[in-house]
């Protein structure tokens, strides 16, 4: 973590025990807020808020980012998390004040288990299966790129397993838990 950023252990009391919904980018999932307001924590990734936003749901309680900068965003949720160990010597004073940080050391040991450069959504359910606590985590929006991102509109997995993070996140999330992927296709 930075010099000067949020303790994580404030957004693992924000969570514990909660059903926490983590809202991926995948656009073969269509949200509605009805589907989302069962859940008592939203988490939401990258450009994910403020699409949201612009389609008039606007419940993000968190926000993953990995690169992505701004008033915009850290104003977005009541919490951010900036995820990947890039660019950490780029942010301002004021920006890491404002944010937590998601630990080099478990970024590591992720990229050693799935292979590759994690991408923010897989460290984001490594982050948050690690800090449960009682609750439990519901996937949505992920289908590991087998539909364009809903800000890209491409399918670019980019430097990212799309077969090692599917297998991670059943690893971490039982498939009844990962909404709009059918547990039999893969």
């Amino acid at each position: 973590m930075p010099e000067g950023g949020k303790n994580l252990s404030a957004l693992s009391e924000a969570m514990a025990g909660k059903s926490i919904a983590l809202v991926g980018n995948a656009s073969s999932f269509v949200e509605t807020p009805k589907t989302l307001e069962r859940h008592q924590f939203v988490i939401r990734m990258n450009k994910g808020a403020h699409i949201a936003s612009e389609k008039g749901n606007l419940r993000t309680d968190c926000l993953l980012i990995s690169a992505f900068r701004g008033k915009k965003y850290l104003e977005a949720a009541p919490h951010v998390v900036w995820m990947t160990p890039k660019k950490r010597d780029e942010l301002s004073v004021k920006e890491i004040a404002t944010m937590y940080f998601y630990p080099v050391p478990a970024w590591e040991e992720l990229f050693a288990e799935i292979g590759d450069r994690p991408s923010t959504g897989c460290m984001g359910i490594d982050l948050i299966s690690r800090r449960l606590r009682g609750g439990e985590l519901w996937l949505y929006g992920f289908d590991f790129w087998q539909s364009p991102t809903t800000y890209t509109g491409v399918i670019r997995p980019g430097p990212h397993s799309p077969d090692a993070e599917e297998r991670f996140a059943r690893s971490r999330v039982p498939s009844s838990q990962i909404v709009g992927l059918d547990a039999s296709s893969r």
